[in-house]
């Protein structure tokens, strides 16, 4: 069918990836074009952050082209006409000036007129000890839930499965060879950047890692199968810093405004007894918190911050990838949430973070300022904030199987937009991520995103020498 070839499309899916540009009539791109401009100004006009939807991205090679192509047209058929105007009247210097204008609004015409697709420009400066690195560690061994059961019960998550994709993310972004190794680079990345130069771990300096409960705001022996932090992940994190030399009563892991449930603590207390596991309750061998105001000023939400975080050195972020109800999306910054100094039940929350309050959490020293870590849980993506995850997700090299990955990166912006990527993909939602490009503005890292869900490459990847995210994906050894 003619129509079949007018789009480059998926083999395996069928999913339309691109545009076939030499199956077009050239009218069309005229159609086409006034259709982006006036879509952009339809969709964007009342509301700025979806600039940043994918569709709208989509669509801006085929806007700015047009654009450029009428401005060059324009410009060419002004300058011509101005030149022979002139030349007839005796001012050959001004025609000669003229002249060349219209020959380089031709050169533009032309460029303009072969319509070459355009890359994403990133935003802001990437941070790690490779810049803009993040680490997609794939184990197809490590989540292994075909929808019966629970998805995060032991027997479909063999613990070391985790531990060793873990190990293997944390060395791709230190260049270390060893839990102990990795760790130690990644300190000493960290402090050389917050006025601790050359130095290491020390004993006492305490690490806070959050992790996501908010479908537990009561004490229970697990969540079912409404998406929460995955016990195996939570003691993946914990073995590796342990593992490295970090003492376990350093160590602070869980969610000051929910319950951590039966099946997180116990898997965490019993190999690791002096660990200490925070939640709102502080009941059955948890600890709880009290909160430090004064310390996030944002209109969004409270001012205000867990103390157990803020009296922390380091923080590590382990979100979980899915969406939200309002906001879209619920990654790294709206994990921060948590530790705002909320409350179990959402509705005695007077305040719910937007746009603001999201890049604040990913810029403000005391929340993704601390944070040494950004490890997103994709073992089992969601398209939805408290539903069963996926069992399966059609996106290559998943093919129906658990997405059984990390997302691993010292770039909290690079992480959350990679994270942004492969959701969008397997969920077939948008939007939701303009705080990382307004973070990445601020300083918080580099934004960005892929050329494609096939290719799923980044700045980086493209050129080296560029600016940018780097996406490397890595396979843990047997």
């Amino acid at each position: 069918m003619f129509s079949s070839n007018l789009f480059k499309r998926c083999p395996r899916t069928g999913k339309i990836r691109g545009i076939n540009k030499s199956a077009w009539p050239k009218w069309a791109w005229l159609l086409a074009g006034s259709a982006a401009c006036l879509w952009y100004l339809v969709r964007v006009l009342p509301k700025p952050s979806r600039a940043a939807y994918p569709c709208l991205r989509a669509a801006a090679p085929i806007r700015i082209g047009f654009l450029t192509y009428c401005a060059a047209l324009a410009g060419y058929a002004f300058s011509s006409a101005k030149a022979k105007s002139l030349s007839r009247n005796n001012r050959p210097f001004r025609a000669s000036l003229f002249f060349v204008a219209s020959l380089l609004s031709l050169c533009l015409f032309i460029a303009s007129d072969s319509r070459p697709a355009l890359a994403a420009i990133p935003a802001g400066a990437g941070k790690g000890i490779f810049s803009g690195r993040v680490a997609w560690v794939y184990n197809p061994n490590a989540a292994k839930w075909t929808g019966t059961g629970i998805y995060c019960a032991p027997a479909v998550n063999p613990q070391a499965e985790y531990n060793k994709s873990f190990t293997a993310g944390l060395a791709a972004l230190s260049g270390g060879t060893n839990d102990a190794d990795s760790w130690d680079k990644i300190f000493r990345w960290f402090n050389d950047r917050h006025d601790r130069p050359g130095t290491a771990y020390q004993a006492g300096d305490m690490i806070a890692i959050k992790i996501n409960q908010n479908n537990s705001p009561a004490p229970a022996p697990d969540h079912g199968n409404a998406m929460n932090a995955n016990p195996q992940t939570c003691v993946a994190v914990v073995t590796s810093l342990v593992n490295a030399g970090v003492p376990q009563a350093d160590i602070w892991i869980g969610d000051p405004s929910r319950a951590v449930t039966d099946n997180i603590f116990n898997a965490i207390h019993q190999p690791f007894p002096e660990v200490k596991v925070v939640d709102f309750f502080g009941n059955n061998g948890r600890v709880t918190t009290t909160n430090v105001n004064g310390v996030f000023p944002n209109s969004d939400v409270k001012n205000a911050e867990a103390a157990c975080f803020y009296h922390a050195r380091y923080l590590v972020c382990q979100p979980l990838l899915k969406g939200h109800v309002g906001q879209i999306i619920t990654f790294g910054s709206k994990n921060f949430y948590g530790i705002n100094g909320i409350l179990p039940n959402w509705k005695e929350n007077k305040g719910h973070p937007g746009d603001s309050a999201l890049t604040a959490y990913m810029t403000n020293a005391n929340f993704g300022g601390k944070v040494i870590l950004w490890a997103m849980d994709a073992m089992y993506p969601s398209p939805e904030l408290d539903g069963a995850p996926f069992n399966g997700v059609a996106l290559t090299p998943f093919n129906g199987r658990p997405m059984s990955s990390f997302i691993m990166s010292l770039d909290g912006c690079a992480e959350e937009c990679v994270s942004y990527d492969f959701w969008s993909a397997v969920s077939g939602k948008s939007g939701g991520i303009n705080y990382a490009n307004s973070a990445a503005n601020a300083g918080g890292g580099v934004a960005g995103h892929w050329n494609n869900s096939t290719e799923k490459k980044y700045a980086k990847n493209l050129d080296p020498n560029a600016p940018g995210i780097e996406l490397v994906p890595v396979t843990p050894q047997p």
